[in-house]
């Protein structure tokens, strides 16, 4: 039985296969997900859609000059490199020649399979006479001719390379590697142990643990497992949360505790700012003992969410802050309502009457204060205080008219041109053009519903005790 024998890339030309493959599937997507944008492209967006957003604080942000980042030029030198390399590696790759190729003594000499003897001897000759050595031929030449020869004249080597596809009878396996002998080689043994022990004992825990110690604090939609669980028990225990309940239990979320997000800030300056804002809305019940709502992360982030529907004014050291909470919000409502909804299953499929499912009203105060903070408005407040240049002391020429009666953006947008501009005839004309850009980029929402019977000859006809599928279509375009 033949044995085994692996075989490595002693001149590394197949070596070159495997790290162009091994390059190539990481340059290619990082360039693609990790290539810096274009700010001065950025810049010029902002500038486009400055009549819609230019009041924005998050416009007003984004449109401050970029500081210089060092970061954007290291990835491009990064990826530059990886692609110069790429590139000479694919050229090494162009120029290396095959170097196995399947012996066959009919193609050594040049003659057709099934040759007959006397052409084999003829042309065996003739070649010899062109290759041997002691006539200045090639030697490596001679000696392949020489061994086809004997393979196709003489009876066993014949045999043997009918069999076993080789002169020399059986040959053990061969097994190819494409990594380079220096590897194998005992004066870099030392060296290759060192890179060995990095790669699997050192990086590979630390990346696998990063991952696991990740995967546990957060559930699969990015929230701190913590959070949830404190979404649970306050949700649990206050069946019935309206909206000051509600904005005081999302505040508790772990996500703005320094101690579990690191993005979550603490300032000393926190300690002089947040009680003057306190006083500045009143209301706010600071007596309860109800860990962590009361806790000094969480008071804060409720103070600049309410400050936030309140439109009011708060410190420039804060407004940071602030919109770190607000970009946080959405995703932390949702969270709530996933909660409360698992809670409403749970009660309705057990039959104990100890465990009490959440109100239909917390959900919807849920809907209510992820619209009211997308909108930073206050729960009952008019909807037009979201128009650029309509604050509390003009709202009531609009809302007030004794022609016209607008109570919604709805209203505002049906109004034909000259009676929306008569309307709003204490704006200017600049600013009255912002207005109309706004109001053109709100979305405008319709609904298709169809009601069919599946798998019946007509659809259409629904009768007693036929299984209805109501089919939803929403269409989203904009006010304009």
């Amino acid at each position: 039985m033949a044995g085994q024998q692996f075989q490595y890339d002693d001149s590394g030309n197949t070596f070159f296969y495997f790290l162009t493959s091994f390059v190539g599937l990481i340059v290619i997507p990082a360039t693609y997900y990790l290539w810096p944008r274009d700010q001065h492209a950025e810049q010029i967006r902002l500038k486009n859609i400055r009549n819609v957003y230019g009041r924005c604080l998050w416009y007003r942000l984004r449109l401050l000059k970029p500081q210089q980042n060092i970061i954007p030029t290291v990835k491009k030198i990064v990826l530059l490199a990886g692609w110069a390399l790429f590139l000479f590696l694919a050229y090494k790759v162009s120029k290396t020649d095959r170097e196995y190729q399947e012996y066959n003594p009919y193609e050594v000499l040049h003659l057709d399979p099934g040759a007959s003897v006397s052409e084999i001897k003829k042309q065996y000759r003739a070649l010899s006479l062109k290759y041997h050595p002691d006539k200045g031929g090639d030697e490596v030449m001679f000696m392949r001719i020489a061994k086809a020869y004997a393979a196709l004249t003489d009876e066993e080597s014949r045999k043997n390379w009918e069999e076993f596809g080789n002169p020399d009878g059986p040959q053990a396996t061969s097994f190819g590697i494409a990594l380079p002998a220096w590897i194998v080689d005992q004066k870099n043994s030392i060296l290759v142990l060192l890179v060995y022990g990095l790669a699997f004992m050192v990086i590979l825990p630390v990346v696998v643990g990063s991952w696991w110690y990740r995967s546990i604090r957060y559930s699969g939609d990015q929230i701190l497992i913590r959070t949830t669980q404190i979404y649970t028990y306050f949700v649990y225990k206050t069946r019935n949360m309206d909206m000051k309940r509600l904005i005081m239990v999302l505040a508790g979320a772990s996500e703005f505790d320094p101690q579990y997000n690191k993005e979550a800030t603490s300032r000393p300056a926190d300690n002089i700012q947040i009680p003057q804002l306190i006083r500045e809305i009143g209301g706010i019940n600071l007596k309860k003992n109800e860990p962590p709502l009361t806790c000094p992360y969480s008071l804060k982030a409720r103070v600049l969410l309410l400050t936030h529907l309140a439109r009011m004014k708060v410190p420039e050291v804060l407004e940071e802050d602030q919109q770190f909470i607000l970009k946080k919000s959405p995703a932390l409502l949702q969270e709530m309502i996933n909660v409360i909804c698992q809670l409403i299953i749970m009660a309705r499929s057990r039959e104990e009457r100890e465990f009490r499912a959440p109100s239909l009203g917390s959900l919807e105060n849920c809907m209510k204060l992820s619209q009211m903070t997308v909108q930073g408005l206050q729960q009952f407040k008019s909807p037009l205080l979201q128009l650029p240049h309509i604050e509390e002391d003009n709202l009531r020429r609009v809302s007030n008219h004794k022609k016209y009666k607008i109570k919604s953006i709805q209203d505002l947008v049906s109004l034909k041109g000259s009676d929306r501009r008569n309307l709003l005839h204490f704006l200017e004309d600049k600013k009255y053009d912002e207005v109309m850009a706004v109001l053109g980029s709100f979305p405008y929402v319709t609904m298709d519903i169809k009601p069919q019977v599946l798998d019946d000859e007509d659809s259409n006809n629904i009768t007693v005790g036929s299984l209805v599928t109501v089919l939803v279509t929403l269409t989203r375009q904009t006010m304009a």
